[in-house]
């Protein structure tokens, strides 16, 4: 278990795994892995970081990655955009993959969700900045619950200076564990990718 206090060892241990890779991804919430190292394995000139709350996903992830040899993916523990901002360096990241993640339906409850004013701003550090040809990292968001997808779009358009981008991309693309389940309920899903403007 790494408690988001530590994290400063586990963030140098991601740059030095990371620093022959000239594409970067993190898999922010992973579950149990499958995204992360099956995008892993579909894009070996990539390097997926993951982030998950859960220890147990962790070692597990871990214990997969290595038993499979896979050299460009690698899971820490961490908890809320707290983790993010502790494990990930600034203008870093290629993509910032949250798929799912908790929808907290009661209203009440809704102080609890990740995507909200002050992760978007994280995420924005997080992202690498239009230069030059780079036309700047992208944020990828999707959920099930259509009503927390509205919100994630209200935050952003409060928040202002995001442009939405194609879903599809040059990478090959799995699914998540939570999207095969939605798909076979048949379970509408939002989904939307952005960048920064330059």
């Amino acid at each position: 278990m790494t408690p988001n206090q530590d994290l400063s060892a586990a963030r140098e241990a991601l740059i030095e795994q990371a620093a022959t890779f000239a594409h970067i991804e993190c898999d922010f919430g992973a579950a149990k892995g499958k995204f992360l190292t099956e995008s892993a394995v579909l894009n070996p000139s990539v390097f997926f970081a993951g982030i998950e709350g859960i220890s147990s996903r962790v070692t597990r992830s871990n214990k997969k990655i290595q038993r499979l040899g896979i050299p460009n993916a690698a899971l820490w523990r961490g908890w809320g955009k707290e983790s993010l901002d502790a494990l990930v360096p600034d203008s870093s990241l290629d993509t910032l993959h949250v798929s799912f993640p908790d929808p907290w339906p009661k209203r009440r409850h809704w102080f609890r969700r990740l995507v909200n004013p002050e992760f978007l701003a994280i995420a924005a550090r997080k992202l690498k900045p239009a230069h030059d040809d780079y036309r700047g990292g992208i944020l990828r968001l999707m959920t099930d619950h259509l009503g927390y997808f509205e919100a994630m779009k209200k935050h952003l358009a409060a928040q202002g200076g995001w442009v939405e981008v194609s879903w599809e991309d040059d990478l090959r693309r799995p699914i998540t564990e939570f999207e095969t389940i939605f798909l076979a309920k048949g379970d509408p899903i939002g989904r939307i990718a952005l960048r920064r403007k330059s």
